[in-house]
């Protein structure tokens, strides 16, 4: 039998499942494939792991644009329609903001699954 999961293992297979193998996983974490693969499943359930096709990154969901466009416009003082003005002139602002999407979904699925994590072993260790 495996080791129980720790919260910075499971931190780090959902960050990594979207676009790393669950072989390339299990050997950074040092446990076996199976392991990864029954973990991810167990994780799915429950809501915690985006199950994105290997090899492709995950799809940030409009609040996650959302909450990033505003953050950039508070940041360079504009507004929306200043910003949608950008975005016709330059496609790397789309592309940056993409990004920062891609990694505020990361962050809200992480604190989903910190909380759930805490809610179900508040010893310390992750089953």
């Amino acid at each position: 039998m495996s080791p129980r999961w720790t919260h910075a293992e499971i931190n780090e297979l959902v960050g990594l499942w979207p676009t790393v193998s669950a072989a390339q996983i299990a050997k950074r974490l040092q446990r076996p494939r199976k392991a990864v693969h029954d973990k991810a499943s167990s994780l799915r359930q429950k809501g915690l792991l985006v199950d994105a096709p290997r090899g492709r990154s995950i799809n940030p969901e409009p609040q996650d644009f959302d909450a990033v466009k505003i953050d950039y416009c508070r940041k360079h003082y504009i507004d929306i329609a200043q910003l949608s003005a950008k975005f016709e002139r330059d496609d790397k602002l789309a592309a940056e903001l993409y990004q920062l999407a891609q990694a505020a979904k990361l962050t809200r699925l992480t604190g989903r699954l910190a909380a759930e994590a805490k809610r179900n072993d508040p010893g310390g260790d992750a089953a």
